[in-house]
């Protein structure tokens, strides 16, 4: 669908690039599906003492992430399900570690094909990527030892998830409304959706719990807020109530209020926190 292909969240750093965040574009049969993978280029030292700061963003997507510890002899699979709210990553490690981290960022809308689950829980969900993916997990986990570099964790995870995408888990009605919300750019009403699409909201509702974990009002929420950022970095010198236009929210006060909620920070703090050198 065209309006998948025009829909590309971005991160509160979309920016970020260095030997320890990478991202890699997947092949293009999954493209309608992953984002992205992402993950360090190839085994890193993260020094003792060293402070790690991430800013996590709304960004409509899930998230699969592998963290192999060779100093520890360690490995651990984490998936963060669709969050609506805004936090902060921080820590210090108290020694030099060596890592290698390799991660899959699904759609949210697409995470469910890949599943052996329902997405009815995963509302904010961060813990073992077995709970969902278990699947994956004894697919890659003897993998990620071996090939360290990100470009063949790429090639690995590309085979396996091709292999086990379910399309029988792919609900017409709930791909329909996602079309429709993200062609919409998220401003649109449910009643509104629900009409266009000739379902119940009773329906809708059911369909998105099942599929993605939220409801298509937080949903077109979280796309309109996605749009929002995007056009803040994109177009900078756009005046705030054409935006209020654009994303039909009610007035300037109502656009920041609900940017500040998802993003955790104000629009001029964000901005700075993403840098002034963007590019997409």
């Amino acid at each position: 669908m065209k309006h998948f292909k025009n829909y590309t969240p971005i991160t509160a750093m979309p920016c970020r690039h260095s030997e320890a965040y990478v991202e890699i574009e997947p092949c293009a049969a999954l493209k309608p599906y992953i984002r992205c993978f992402w993950g360090s280029r190839d085994i890193y030292t993260q020094s003792a003492g060293t402070a790690v700061e991430n800013v996590v963003v709304p960004d409509t997507c899930m998230d699969i992430i592998f963290t192999v510890n060779y100093t520890e002899n360690s490995l651990s699979g984490c998936f963060c399900g669709i969050d609506d709210r805004a936090f902060r990553v921080n820590g210090r490690n108290e020694r030099s570690e060596r890592l290698s981290v390799f991660a899959i960022r699904f759609y949210a809308w697409s995470a469910v094909l890949f599943a052996e689950e329902s997405m009815r829980a995963c509302r904010n969900f961060s813990g073992d990527a077995s709970v969902y993916f278990s699947w994956l997990v004894r697919v890659l986990e003897q993998e990620l030892w071996e090939k360290t570099a990100i470009e063949e964790q790429v090639r690995l995870a590309e085979k396996a998830l091709l292999r086990r995408m379910d399309w029988r888990r792919e609900e017409p009605v709930f791909m329909e409304a996602v079309a429709e919300i993200l062609s919409r750019r998220g401003a649109l009403r449910m009643q509104e959706l629900a009409r266009d699409i000739h379902v119940s909201d009773r329906q809708l509702q059911r369909v998105f719990r099942e599929n993605m974990g939220v409801s298509p009002k937080t949903f077109a929420s979280l796309v309109r807020y996605q749009n929002l950022w995007r056009d803040i970095l994109t177009t900078p010198g756009r005046p705030v109530m054409d935006e209020v236009c654009l994303l039909q929210y009610t007035d300037q006060a109502h656009l920041c209020r609900e940017f500040k909620r998802y993003h955790g920070m104000t629009i001029p703090q964000a901005r700075a926190l993403a840098g002034k050198s963007v590019a997409f």
